[in-house]
């Protein structure tokens, strides 16, 4: 599993436009919105490639200027047993 942030930045007329699109992809959470268009978002895909690809669709959604990812986790779901 693979979680990143993303700050986005949309024209602020078109923001609720906007955050209904980005809703729209898989894997997308839009957690913040504020009036002169800055979104927090964040990705939740299986891999680095799924992510990237996600942060390019969020970039060409229509009223987007740009869109950024400002931290990334992944976690290869493999346990780890402590050495005795």
């Amino acid at each position: 599993m693979n979680i990143s942030g993303v700050l986005v930045h949309a024209r602020p007329e078109q923001v609720a436009q906007v955050e209904k699109q980005l809703t729209e992809i898989p894997g997308v959470e839009v957690h913040a919105v504020t009036e002169n268009g800055r979104l927090v978002v964040t990705v939740e895909q299986d891999n680095d490639k799924m992510i990237a690809d996600t942060v390019l669709n969020i970039h060409n959604c229509e009223g987007v200027l740009s869109a950024a990812m400002v931290y990334q986790y992944g976690d290869d779901d493999t346990e780890v047993t402590p050495k005795n």
